[in-house]
């Protein structure tokens, strides 16, 4: 135990002279020591704080009090890993059923609550305590120093302000950096969020890909804007390539995507300039389980997400299973940095969607399909059943409906050999209905674009 709080000291003094370099705004050499981790005093460090966190939550959260003292009895950092891999997982409807149980401070150390619907499942009440907070703070400054973000940007956040607080954390890291910000948020029209990048000159701007893509696609910045904007930083959705290069010809700069979750206060990884996934801050442990087994995979294969938090001391979550597919990627970045990468999200454990005869469909089929088709803003599938065959309803949003763009819609699909055998040859499947709207008929900040609304599943 003794020699468990050395370490720690040691690891977290160094963690404080790197936060006074950001203070400083030294940001040269912050952005040399990002690529140039040492990924073996990263592990160390990582092995270290895992110990810590696995100890603090048996003895403080009432949730992991229940579970965890009988697997940590013989922790050490040597035995950390294997002994996490034998732990109970920690699943989204544990946390929405009771936030509170997780807490692992007294709730008078509580000083920002935030909220999370997430994709799928129940309100998550999001405790954070001081130290919480500057963990996150820094974790934003950090991704935003690699992207080349510095003290002479001016920066637009066009987030959506409110119980999802992902817009007041970054604010507050920009702050930090002080970084000059926009707080419009995305509650005004885009002609009004245009006039703000060009009179102010904006250069960075945060938001959602689909809202930032929306923007793109309606507002004609100048070339003299265009040529201002060094960066477009997004998350919380998706991105198909499309999307991002049509964002990146009409805003100007270069787009970057981050992943996260609201239940670890928010980044998790980011995109460097080599865009080729994300890298894992080392604030998280990751695995990826095959999400029907709960087996390990291989590294490199696909399955879902599981991550344990190893800083936030309010509300520390172990082996939380995010519902997102990713792999981890094998080798190194051409970037040159050494933290471990995921592939982008393939889609949601619980979004694969059963078509037809037996064909399991992720969205981003669908995303890949129709993003090639530029007349098509966004879309919306349902699965219905009709005449004891499966249907697809497929809502079209788009500004010039006609019998041409519904033909290339069902052209799209048809070339995709099993919907086309499955109606043509199996029979299970209802020639698709193309429906042409002028509003889909969700409007979520993460709303799924596959939908099943079978009364019986095949």
């Amino acid at each position: 135990m003794t020699s468990q709080k050395i370490l720690t000291y040691f690891i977290n003094r160094r963690l404080r002279q790197f936060r006074q370099l950001i203070d400083k705004l030294d940001l040269d050499r912050v952005q040399r020591k990002i690529s140039t981790v040492d990924i073996n005093q990263s592990e160390f460090s990582k092995r270290v704080n895992a110990v810590n966190i696995l100890r603090h939550s048996a003895i403080n959260s009432p949730y992991y009090r229940k579970t965890l003292p009988k697997y940590i009895r013989k922790l050490d950092r040597k035995n950390v890993y294997s002994i996490l891999r034998t732990l109970p997982f920690t699943t989204s409807a544990a946390v929405s059923a009771n936030s509170e149980d997780f807490l692992a401070i007294p709730k008078s150390e509580v000083i920002s609550v935030h909220f999370t619907y997430g994709t799928t499942g129940n309100k998550k009440t999001i405790f954070n305590s001081k130290n919480d907070l500057q963990r996150l703070k820094y974790s934003y400054i950090l991704g935003m120093i690699n992207c080349g973000i510095n003290p002479s940007d001016i920066a637009q956040i066009v987030y959506s302000y409110g119980v999802w607080a992902l817009a007041s954390h970054i604010q507050d890291a920009l702050r930090t950096l002080e970084i000059v910000v926009l707080p419009t948020g995305n509650y005004m029209n885009f002609q009004d969020q245009k006039k703000f990048i060009e009179e102010f000159e904006t250069t960075v701007i945060f938001g959602t890909p689909s809202y930032v893509y929306n923007l793109a696609k309606e507002i004609g910045l100048s070339e003299r804007s265009k040529g201002k904007m060094k960066a477009i930083m997004m998350g919380g959705e998706g991105l198909p390539e499309h999307r991002r290069k049509i964002i990146e010809e009409r805003l100007g700069g270069e787009v970057f995507l981050n992943y996260g979750l609201n239940e670890f206060g928010g980044g998790i990884g980011s995109e460097c300039k080599a865009h080729n996934g994300y890298h894992v801050f080392p604030s998280s442990i990751l695995e990826i389980i095959d999400p029907q087994t709960e087996e390990l995979v291989e590294d490199g294969e696909w399955g879902e997400l599981v991550l344990t938090s190893l800083s936030r001391e309010a509300m520390p979550l172990i082996r939380y299973r995010t519902g997102d597919i990713s792999r981890i990627i094998l080798g190194n970045c051409e970037c040159g940095m050494k933290l471990p990468r995921i592939d982008y999200i393939k889609g949601r454990a619980d979004d694969r969607v059963i078509i037809g005869a037996a064909e399991k469909y992720y969205p981003i089929v669908f995303d890949k399909l129709f993003d090639s088709i530029t007349e098509v803003q966004d879309y919306w599938i349902e699965i219905i059943r009709e005449d004891e065959r499966d249907t697809m309803k497929v809502y079209i949003l788009t500004k010039n409906g006609s019998k041409s763009l519904e033909q290339k819609i069902i052209d799209k699909l048809y070339s995709l050999d099993s919907i086309k055998v499955d109606i043509e040859t199996t029979k299970t499947l209802n020639k698709p209905q193309i429906i042409i709207v002028n509003k889909l008929p969700n409007n979520n900040i993460k709303r799924r674009r596959l939908v099943d609304k079978r009364k019986f599943k095949p």
